[in-house]
Order: C-alpha cells, then structure tokens, then sequence
C-alpha cells in the first residue's frame, strides 16, 4: 500500500511533493511511518523534521489512518 505523503522546505527540494510511502498496511503509528520514509528515501536519514496529520503536529505514538492528510516539515530558517 502507498500513502500519499506532503513535503515541505528541503524535503520538497530534494524529492518534490507529494510522495507516496510504501507501508504495509494502514492504520499506522505515525513512528512507523516516518521510519518507512527514512528507509525509502535515504537522503533524509538524519534530518530532523515534525509530522502533521490533519494539519495539526503528532508525535510518534498517534495514528494514522488511510484517509489522513499528512505532512512532512523539516527545520526552517531565514530572516
């Protein structure tokens, strides 16, 4: 299964948006499908960034389900 995946700042530069995520099947903790994009796009492995679901921030226990709209947003800087 894919799940349709937003990005934002330098994750949008280096892979545009939206992605899609192979997971194994849905609902989903929010930490499991963080780890499956770390493992899909391995250019992000270190880079800290914050979750949205719904258009509000998760930690990594919620869940989600197929249906959710979901976020990616690294660190952002600038003046």
């Amino acid at each position: 299964m894919k799940k349709e995946v937003q990005l934002f700042g330098i994750l949008k530069e280096q892979y545009g948006s939206p992605v899609f995520v192979d997971v194994s099947e849905m609902p989903i903790s929010a930490k499991e499908l963080i780890a499956a994009f770390r493992n899909q796009f391995q250019k992000v492995q270190d880079l800290p960034f914050l979750i949205a679901k719904n258009h509000f921030m998760i930690q990594d226990a919620d869940v989600i389900d197929a249906a959710d709209h979901i976020a990616l947003l690294p660190p952002v800087s600038g003046g």
